[in-house]
């Protein structure tokens, strides 16, 4: 204070009135202070350097900035708070009158302000009259200040608040804004007095240049059938995901041998070992040295070899290789590759100098040949010799000349297409779209819609159209690779994208393989299983389309004779439905099939069939078109086509176009002329300088055989949802609600009573809504599938006959085991999962063998080796593409449907960037001109500033609607305590009573009444879960929760963990099975067991089926979130409450419930097809219902696509192999 007093002595002749002094002083030191606290994060201070005011000469900030430390969390945020106060603070003035005491300022510079053209003005809101004479204008924005400047680089790469906040409302995934109801948003906060409040023309003209710095392209495509379409960069989405750390630290590159566990898609037979090699990443790097797959390598041994696939064991990356054999021939010495029928592994540890340092030191190693010298490839299963084709051995690898020094990764993906309307209504707008997510992320994150990404989609063009702009994009990375930064290493890689495997429905699936689909005789798009044959079949109509609606996609009215919604085992039923005309096929003749016949077509049916291929396919398309460029070969093509299962819809359009080309001429002559001029057009078309097809059936098929390494007929794998939930589940299901208990009102009132009073802790579900499970069984979601088919046995035991509710149960039993998402041992696991599905598809027949009309019932056959060829059959489960097509339609409503196409996937490519952005991925920027040398500079690679960052820092509305794994979750093992229970000592609580050493344990205790098990299931007391056996080395056990307690004041309370949790043993019995389930026994002996003990919860229910429990308790009725007088049934277990049985149904944690499953003993399978022709072929043998007698359904009644009775088939059928 000296110097204070000294200047102001110096300067008291021009020195101010005390008062405003005082107010400059107080001014000055609020600057300074606030200005001290942003440390140095921000500079919003008109004085770069802080100099001390003139009038008042007092140093505020006399520390050296040099030694200024980085801040902890906390004084980061006083930082940044103190620096938007002085934000704030800096563009007032000192006469302001407003409540904050801050005067807004003006602008000296009209040019600088946007124009009246630009942001209309709006009118002032009034209440009753014009504004009052307080009420201010919202501030313009400033765009040449200082202050300015600092905001935009807070608010890096936007330039503030409010545009960051607008640009990320604008687009986000499930938020869509049209432009009306943005400019009603900015409107309303313009009227508010919000400052800088942006025009939706700014917002455009932001988002077009954040776009191009950081965003994605819509690449637009004039396709080959006539259609115009977008395809959003698939090359930048993928660059993207490398510069996103919210999803590279989860990717892998590299197969997995993980033993007899199976997992993830990367432990699957088809990246480990099917992938060409050339198609696998092709390199590692250690010790400074790039290791290539096809170039010669030392090991330390001294031995050498040629890498040909990389791949983990645990942490340790392991090769396949060929041996090098050294040779002499009059060429000089060189190499000869030894390819042996079990490849040689080897560590890569014990690699010793890559191919560019055996090079260079090769005269070091002059007693062998040089890694260039490889003559031959001997391959020893074969015997045969050949010419080293794989590389220019004087170069080695391509990749590594393209890499140039790089790292060189895969990106394999799983590829999904699927058609959605783009309406709200019920009015069909089929909108055909192309997803992907990443197959190297963990089986969790793939399904999250966070990691699903958007390609296309179009009203008009039709899917295979779009997949040749897809694979376009494909073929170029695939030969150049995809620069892109990767966050974890820090570094420039090159990326090459490979299609693991293509998903999606049935239909659709049957199209990318170019089969004739699920109305053929040749159904199975993976195998040649042949169905019924048909006299005069009904006349299908040749289009370049794919073929008509069909279950799967569910987008036409039913027909009552061949539907899902009719009766589910009707002669006539199948998977595709009607077309979409709805009314009944007539004059259409059935094959009358003899019981020999019958017998073989369903042994058949039930049984794999010799797998396509897909060189056998293009085969057989080449002949096609072939016979195609011959005039009058349309109906022989077609009848090929039907003979063949083969049709490949996009060979069709321009095949159709040859037979159009000759339609007007009558004489063979110019027929053919016509016909040569159209080929020729299509040459010139296609063929012409710089064509990337090799021929013009190349040309004129269809795109998926350009993918390379895929199979389209191996590599569709089995689609749980469509096959299991919405296809057996809901078969069954509607046929016991529509069929077995129609016009049966008592029985289905006990029904819906049954599912609602069932106990579903456990099974990770809601309560169950019986009335709506079955009023509305015919529009039920797989949702709703799911849970049924966990619960049906408990529920329809005396409902149905005795081999409908064997064939529910085999179906419950089967499910688990293929959602089980981690497999521990995969050799047993499909061997049990082949027995069930057999088990399954011999009770279906034993009930009738009209279920196998619908193909479903084949499909499921090839589950066992698509999971051992991709993985857990979760891991490529749809539910998440699907749950994506709301997405879709969200943003097709939105848009003005002139260029849905267009629209759509541009509004995708934005929410991309947001995505990115928020997720602090990184980005290029900088103000030179672009080259290899800046992108490889990591300073050059930037993320958001603090400002955008901190809007996601936390769990909020924005991180939830972007799928940001921010979710408050209940750490593992806390408790929720009963506060409804008081306090009491130990002797007060169950575990004091039972067990004896906590019964002299001092101090109070408190009973809690929920806790999260490790795994995240919620327990309660009363609850079954499965426990570690500490008796035997990796054994599992049952038992009830009885008590969960805290003692006040323990370490245990203080973390919110239990202080102990009393579980009273059981024992599962299999003597006496329910339901195909174990019993539940319950016994005296109490344990005091361990958090990390408990592995899951289980669902138990109570042995209805002995105890003949009926509707007799009560429930309230609440509506409108609110407890009424009225009740409602509920099925009370009066007699012997305590008899339970283990639901082995159970889909969740199945890998520790099935080790409690009761094996069934198995079938004959020959014994079970026979009975069931018999009954088919034979007079109709009416069985006993339970409960009931059947009452048969009358021929016009089926006819009229009501459903019929399905009648038991007959046990002993000896006396029927004689009659085949």
């Amino acid at each position: 204070m000296v110097d204070y007093h000294t200047n102001a002595e110096a300067s008291s002749s021009a020195a101010p009135s005390s008062s405003l002094l005082d107010s400059a002083f107080s001014d000055d030191a609020l600057r300074h202070l606030l200005a001290s606290f942003t440390g140095a994060t921000v500079d919003p201070y008109p004085a770069p350097d802080l100099a001390p005011d003139p009038q008042l000469g007092i140093p505020w900030n006399p520390y050296n900035k040099d030694l200024v430390l980085p801040l902890d969390a906390e004084q980061q945020a006083i930082a940044d708070l103190a620096g938007h106060i002085l934000l704030r603070y800096d563009t007032a003035g000192p006469d302001s009158d407003d409540e904050t005491g801050f005067l807004l300022p003006e602008s000296d510079d009209e040019a600088n302000e946007r124009s009246d053209d630009e942001n209309p003005a709006v009118p002032e809101a009034t209440t009753g009259g014009s504004a009052g004479p307080t009420e201010t204008q919202p501030r313009k924005r400033a765009r040449t200040n200082d202050t300015e400047d600092e905001v935009s680089r807070f608010w890096f790469p936007w330039h503030d608040r409010i545009t960051c906040t607008l640009d990320i409302l604008m687009h986000l995934p499930r938020s869509v804004f049209s432009h009306r109801q943005l400019d009603l948003f900015l409107w309303l906060l313009k009227v508010n007095n919000v400052d800088d409040v942006p025009s939706v023309k700014t917002m455009q003209t932001l988002n077009a240049a954040l776009q191009k710095m950081c965003g994605i392209d819509s690449i637009a495509y004039d396709g080959a059938l006539g259609h115009k379409y977008y395809v959003n960069d698939l090359a930048q989405i993928i660059a993207q995901e490398m510069a996103n750390p919210k999803v590279r630290p989860h990717l892998s590159f590299y197969p997995e041998d993980s033993g007899p566990k199976l997992s993830e898609a990367k432990q699957g037979a088809r990246w480990l070992k099917e992938l060409p090699d050339d198609q696998t990443t092709p390199m590692v790097r250690m010790y400074g040295q790039d290791f290539y797959i096809h170039e010669p390598a030392m090991l330390r041994d001294g031995q050498c070899c040629i890498p040909t696939r990389w791949f983990t064991r645990g942490d340790e990356f392991f090769a396949n290789c060929w041996e090098l054999e050294p040779v002499v021939k009059e060429t000089g010495s060189g190499w000869r590759v030894v390819i042996k029928s079990q490849p040689l592994v080897v560590p890569a540890s014990q690699f010793l100098k890559s191919f560019p340092s055996w090079q260079r030191d090769v005269g070091v190693y002059n007693h062998i040949p040089g890694p260039t010298h490889i003559f031959e490839v001997f391959n020893e299963a074969e015997g045969t010799l050949s010419p080293w084709t794989h590389t220019d051995p004087s170069v080695g690898n391509k990749w590594r000349v393209k890499a140039k020094g790089s790292r060189v990764v895969i990106f394999p993906l799983w590829t999904y297409c699927d058609d959605t309307s783009g309406n709200l209504s019920k009015k069909w707008n089929a909108h055909n779209s192309f997803l992907f997510t990443p197959a190297g992320l963990p089986q969790k994150q793939a399904q999250k819609e966070y990691n699903i990404h958007f390609l296309c989609t179009s009203n008009i063009a039709p899917p295979l159209e779009m997949l040749d702009g897809v694979v376009d994009q494909l073929e170029r990375a695939q030969e150049n690779g995809i620069w892109a930064w990767d966050v974890v290493l820090n570094e420039l890689v090159l990326v090459i994208p490979q299609v693991l495997a293509l998903l999606g429905d049935n239909p659709m699936q049957s199209e990318f393989a170019c089969h004739i689909g699920l109305r053929g005789k040749l159904f199975c798009r993976a195998c040649w299983v042949k169905g019924k044959d048909a006299i005069d079949p009904q006349p299908q109509p040749e289009t370049g389309q794919p073929p008509g609606n069909n279950s799967d996609r569910g987008s036409a009215p039913p027909s009552p004779v061949a539907s899902d919604n009719g009766s589910v085992a009707s002669r006539q039923g199948s998977d595709n439905g009607s077309q979409a005309s709805g009314k009944a096929t007539t004059g259409r003749k059935k094959f009358k099939e003899t019981m020999a016949q019958m017998v073989s077509r369903v042994t058949d049916f039930i049984t794999i069939g010799p797998l396509r291929k897909k060189q056998d396919t293009t085969d057989k398309l080449r002949s096609y078109f072939a016979e195609g460029q011959r005039i009058n070969t349309k109906t022989s093509l077609k009848d090929q086509r039907t003979e063949d299962g083969i049709k490949d819809t996009y060979q069709l359009h321009f095949l159709e176009k040859l037979f159009e080309s000759y339609k007007s001429k009558h004489k063979p002559g110019p027929k053919q002329a016509a016909l040569d001029a159209k080929v020729a057009e299509l040459n010139r078309k296609f063929m012409g300088p710089g064509s990337k097809f090799a021929d013009l059936f190349h040309a004129t098929s269809s795109p998926v055989w350009r993918i390379k390494g895929l199979d389209p007929h191996q590599d569709t794998p089995v689609e749980i949802l469509h096959i299991v939930l919405l296809g057996f589940v809901k078969y069954m299901w509607r046929d016991v609600v529509q069929n077995q208990l129609k016009n049966k009102d008592e029985k289905l009132d006990l029904l819906m009573t049954r599912l609602s009073s069932l106990d579903v802790s456990g099974l990770g579900i809601s309560p169950l809504a019986g009335r709506t499970l079955v009023k509305y069984s015919g529009s039920l979601t797989g949702r709703d599938f799911r849970a049924i088919a966990q619960v049906a046995p408990f529920v329809i035991y005396d409902l149905v006959p005795s081999d409908c509710f064997e064939t529910w149960q085999a179906l419950s039993k089967m499910i688990p085991l293929i959602w089980q998402p981690e497999i521990v041992d995969l050799e047993s696991h499909l061997t049990l999962l082949t027995q069930e599905i057999d088990r399954f598809l011999l009770c279906a027949a034993r009930w009738t063998n009209r279920w196998f009309n619908k193909p479903k019932f084949h499909i499921i056959l090839h589950l066992p080796n698509h999971i051992r060829r991709f993985g857990p059959a979760i891991s490529f489960a749809t539910e998440g593409f699907e749950s994506f097509n709301a997405v879709i339609r969200a943003k097709s409503v939105h848009t003005n449907r002139q260029a849905p196409s267009r629209d759509i996937a541009q509004a995708f490519a934005q929410g991309n960037r947001i995505r990115h952005l928020l997720s602090g991925g990184k980005f290029f920027h900088t103000t030179t001109a672009r080259t290899d040398g800046d992108t490889r500079n990591p300073f050059l690679w930037k993320s958001i500033a603090a400002g955008p960052q901190h809007l996601v820092n936390s769990p909020s509305t924005i991180t939830s609607y972007l799928g940001l794994d921010l979710k408050n979750k209940l750490p593992q093992g806390s408790c929720t305590p009963d506060k409804d229970k008081a306090l009491v000592p130990i002797a007060g609580t169950l575990i004091g009573k039972h067990i004896a050493a906590w019964s002299t344990k001092p101090g109070t205790f408190r009973t809690c009444k929920e806790l999260v098990l490790n795994n995240g299931d919620v327990c309660r007391p009363g609850k079954f879960v499965v426990l570690q056996d500490s008796t035997q080395a990796g054994g599992t056990r049952v038992g009830q929760v009885e008590e969960i307690v805290q003692r006040i004041g323990s370490v245990a309370y203080h973390a919110s963990l239990p202080d102990g949790i009393l579980v009273r043993q059981v024992i599962v019995s299999k003597g006496r099975p329910r339901y195909g389930m174990p019993s539940v026994l319950l016994q005296e002996q109490r344990a005091l067991c361990e958090l990390q003990d408990l592995l899951c919860t289980v669902n138990v229910q109570h042995n209805c089926m002995d105890n003949a429990c009926g509707p007799t308790g009560t429930a309230p009725v609440r509506q409108e979130q609110a407890k009424t007088t009225h009740t409602v049934a509920r099925i009370a277990h009066d007699k012997k409450p305590d008899d339970f049985v283990l639901n082995t149904a159970q889909m969740r944690d199945a890998k520790y419930v099935q080790g409690f499953r009761i094996k069934d003993s198995p079938l004959d399978r020959e014994t079970v097809i026979l009975a069931s022709a018999a009954k088919e072929v034979g007079a109709p043998q009416p069985v006993a219902e339970v409960g009931a007698p059947a009452t048969p359904v009358t021929t016009p009644a089926a006819a009229a696509g009501r459903p019929t009775p399905l009648t038991a088939v007959p046990r002993n059928v000896s006396h029927l192999r004689n009659q085949i």
